[in-house]
C-alpha cells in the first residue's frame, strides 16, 4: 500500500535555483493521496525521464543511498547532516531507535521543472508547492526532494527524517507525527551537540495571522480531512501541530509516555493528565499564547555521540540513472508503464545492461505473467549471472505471493514444490555472492514451506535469522510463524503471534490468525485420517474455544462433537466384531454380554440394527 508524507517546503527566502521561481515562505503541501489511499496517478502526463545534460552520483551512506544531481560536496553535508541527527535522536529516545533495515533512498533534484512531476504525481495535485515527500509503501520507504543552495532547505530533510524514524516502529495520530517533524526539523548540529526547540518563524506568524483550531479539533483531523487538504487550513494545522508539541516539550512532563500511550489509542486528554497533570483547557490556553511568542534559543541540547558518517561517491552512467528512477516508479501502483519506459530507456542506452532487462522481468511477474518474467529473467542472467539483485528478484517471482503483503493468504501444494526448490537455488547462490543476508534467507526459509513438517529446520534456521536482520518483513515473520506451528514449537510461536496479532497492520493480525486455524485444521484432519479421532476433536475444541467468531467456533464445536460420535461408533463397532467372533466361538453369553453393553451407548442406526438382529439369532443358544 502506498503512503505518502509530504515534507514542508523551504524556509522564507529561499533564493532561485537554476532560474527557478523561489518558494514562498511557509507553504504546506496539497495532501491528496496519503496514508490509506494506495494509489499513485500521474497528475499531467508521463514522467520525463532525467535530464541528459545533468550528472547524477550515487552517495551511499549508512542509512540513505543518494541519487543526487546536487553534486558530491551538497550531497556529502546532507548525508552527514542525517546520519548525525539520527544518532542524536536515537540517543535521546527510543522511539528514534527503529531505523529501516535497508538503506532509505533519497532522489534529490536541484532543478524544480524535473522534480515538478514527481510532487504532482505522488500528490495527485496540479502544481504540488511542496520542497520533498516521504514515501511508505509496505516495507520499504524513500524520499523525493529538491535542494538549493542554502543550508536552510536541509530542513526538509531533517523533518523527513523523523517521518522515516517513527513510521518503522508506529502510527501516531496526524499532529503529533507532524508536530514532531517540525520540531526536530529546526535543529543545529554544530560543536559535538544538537539544538533543538527553536522557534520557527513561520508558524509563529501563522498562528498570529489565523484564528487557532480548538484542540480536539487539531486531534481528529486526519490525513483526509479538509483542515489537512485545504490550502487555507494546513498553515494553522503544521503551525498548531508544531507549537503543541513545542509546548509539550518544554512541559514537566514525559514527553515519550505521552507519545507513546496515544500512539495506542489513548485519549489526549487522558495521556495529557496521566504525563503532566494538565488539561486541554491548560494547552489550548498555552496555545494562544505561541502568538505573541518572545522566547528565543533553544529549548534542548543533546550531546551528539560518535556518527558514522563515512559515505561512497559514485558517478552514475546513464542508462544507471534511468534505471534508478525506473526503479522508484516501478514500486508505486499504477506507475509501471512509465517504470518500464525509464527501463527500455537505460536499455537503449546500455543495450545489454541486466538490472534493466531483470526489472522489465519483475513488471511481468507483478502482472502474473510468470513465464513472460521467467524468459527475462534468464535474459538478464546471460547478461551478467552473478548480479545477486537479479537472482533474488527471480527467485522471489517464483514465490508469487508468498513474498510481500499476500504472503500466507493462498495455500502451497505439492505442485509448487519445482519452482519453490528453484527459487531456493537462485537465492543461496545470491546469498554466496553477498547478496543482501536478510532478503537471501528469507527467500531461502520461505522456499520450505512447500516441504513436509519433519524437514522444517533448516527453512526455520534461516527464517529466524531473516526475521532477526529485518523484523519490519511481515511475510518473513508470519512464514516462520506458520512454521513454528506446524512443528508445534509453541514456545517461540506464541510470542511471535502476539507480536503479529499487535501489529498495526490488520491485515497481518488477521493472516496470524487464519494461520492458526489452518495449521491446526490440518493437524486435525491428519490425525483422523491416522484413526486418532478423539485427539482430532481435542484440537478442534482447543481451537473452538480461541475463536472469537460465534459461528466459526459453533461450526467447529460441531466438527469435533462429530468426531467424537464417530469415534465413538468405530469403537462400538470393534466391541460388534469382538462379538461375532465370540459368536463363532460358540461363547454365546459373553456375546450378549457385549451386546447389551453397545445398545447402551449406541446412536448409529444402522449399528443398533445390525446389534438387534445379532441378538434374535442368539435368542435359544446356549454356549457350546
Amino acid at each position: 500500500m502506498l503512503a505518502l508524507l509530504p515534507l514542508l517546503a523551504a524556509l522564507l527566502g529561499d533564493p532561485p535555483v537554476n532560474g527557478n521561481v523561489p518558494q514562498p515562505g511557509f507553504v504546506p503541501p496539497q495532501l491528496k493521496g496519503l496514508k490509506g489511499d494506495g494509489v499513485a496517478r500521474r497528475a499531467e502526463g508521463p514522467i520525463p525521464f532525467p535530464a541528459a545534460d545533468e550528472a547524477w552520483i550515487e552517495v551511499r551512506s549508512k542509512h540513505f543511498t543518494f541519487i543526487s544531481a546536487a553534486g558530491e560536496k551538497k550531497t556529502r553535508v546532507i548525508a552527514e547532516n542525517l546520519e548525525t541527527l539520527a544518532a542524536a535522536l536515537g540517543r535521546l529516545h527510543t522511539t528514534f531507535a527503529t531505523a529501516r533495515p535497508e538503506p532509505t533512498p533519497v532522489y534529490l533534484f536541484t532543478r524544480r521543472r524535473e522534480v515538478q512531476p514527481y510532487f504532482d504525481m505522488l500528490l495527485n495535485h496540479r502544481d504540488a508547492t511542496v520542497s520533498g515527500i516521504f514515501v511508505a509503501q509496505n516495507t520499504s520507504a524513500a524520499i523525493v526532494m529538491i535542494t538549493g543552495v542554502r543550508s536552510a532547505t536541509d530542513r526538509t530533510a531533517f523533518h523527513e527524517l523523523v517521518h522515516n524514524l517513527i513510521e518503522n516502529g508506529a502510527q501516531p495520530p496526524v499532529w503529533l507525527e507532524e508536530g514532531l517533524a517540525e520540531y526536530f526539523s529546526n535543529v543545529d548540529l554544530r560543536n559535538g551537540s544538537m539544538y533543538a526547540g527553536e522557534p520557527i518563524a513561520p508558524h509563529v506568524h501563522a498562528l498570529k495571522q489565523h484564528t487557532l483550531l480548538p484542540v480536539r479539533t487539531l486531534f481528529s483531523v486526519v490525513r483526509d480531512s479538509d483542515t489537512y487538504n485545504l490550502p487555507q487550513g494546513q498553515a494553522v494545522f503544521y503551525a498548531e501541530s508544531w507549537a503543541a508539541v513545542d509546548w509539550l516539550m518544554h512541559e514537566r512532563g514525559d514527553f515519550y509516555a505521552f507519545f507513546r500511550d496515544v500512539t495506542a489509542g489513548t485519549p489526549v486528554e487522558r495521556a495529557l493528565q496521566t504525563h503532566y497533570g494538565k488539561s486541554l483547557d491548560d494547552m489550548q490556553r498555552a496555545l494562544g499564547a505561541y502568538a505573541a511568542l518572545s522566547r528565543i534559543g533553544f529549548g534542548m541540547t543533546v550531546k551528539v555521540p560518535e556518527a558514522d558518517t563515512n559515505v561512497a561517491i559514485r558517478t552514475l552512467s546513464r542508462a544507471e540513472t534511468l534505471f534508478a528512477f525506473g526503479h522508484f516508479l516501478s514500486d508505486l501502483e499504477e506507475m509501471a508503464p512509465d517504470a518500464e519506459r525509464h527501463f527500455r530507456a537505460a536499455l537503449n542506452a546500455e543495450p545489454h545492461y541486466a538490472r534493466a532487462i531483470g526489472a522489465i522481468a519483475v513488471l511481468r511477474a507483478k502482472d502474473a505473467k510468470y513465464d513472460d518474467a521467467a524468459k527475462l529473467f534468464d535474459e538478464a542472467l546471460a547478461a551478467d549471472a552473478n548480479d545477486p539483485s537479479i537472482l533474488l528478484d527471480y527467485a522471489e517471482a517464483l514465490l508469487q505471493k508468498e513474498i510481500g503483503p499476500l504472503a500466507e493468504t493462498d495455500d502451497v501444494w505439492s505442485d509448487d514444490a519445482p519452482r519453490f526448490r528453484k527459487a531456493r537455488e537462485l537465492a543461496e547462490k545470491a546469498l554466496s555472492l553477498g547478496g543482501d543476508a536478510g532478503r537471501a534467507t528469507g527467500d531461502i526459509g520461505t522456499t520450505y514451506l512447500v516441504e513436509p513438517d519433519a524437514a522444517l529446520a533448516p527453512g526455520i534456521a534461516a527464517l529466524e535469522k531473516a526475521h532477526a536482520l529485518l523484523p519490519a518483513r511481515t511475510d518473513f515473520a508470519l512464514h516462520l510463524f506458520a512454521m513454528y506451528r506446524r512443528t508445534r514449537a509453541l514456545a517461540k510461536a506464541d510470542p511471535l503471534f502476539a507480536l503479529l496479532d499487535a501489529s498495526r497492520n490488520a491485515q497481518v493480525a488477521y493472516v496470524a490468525r487464519a494461520i492458526v486455524t489452518r495449521v491446526e485444521l490440518n493437524r486435525a484432519n491428519d490425525l483422523s485420517h491416522h484413526g486418532q479421532l478423539a485427539d482430532a476433536a481435542a484440537v478442534l475444541r482447543e481451537l473452538a474455544e480461541k475463536t472469537p467468531d460465534p459461528n466459526g467456533r459453533r461450526d467447529l464445536d460441531t466438527q469435533a462433537q462429530e468426531l467424537l460420535r464417530v469415534d465413538a461408533t468405530n469403537k462400538q463397532i470393534a466391541v460388534y466384531n469382538d462379538a461375532v467372533a465370540q459368536v463363532n466361538l460358540g461363547k454365546y453369553a459373553a456375546a450378549r454380554k457385549m451386546l447389551s453393553a453397545i445398545l447402551a451407548e449406541a446412536t448409529d442406526q444402522e449399528l443398533i440394527r445390525d446389534v438387534h438382529e445379532l441378538q434374535k439369532q442368539l435368542e435359544g443358544r446356549k454356549d457350546r
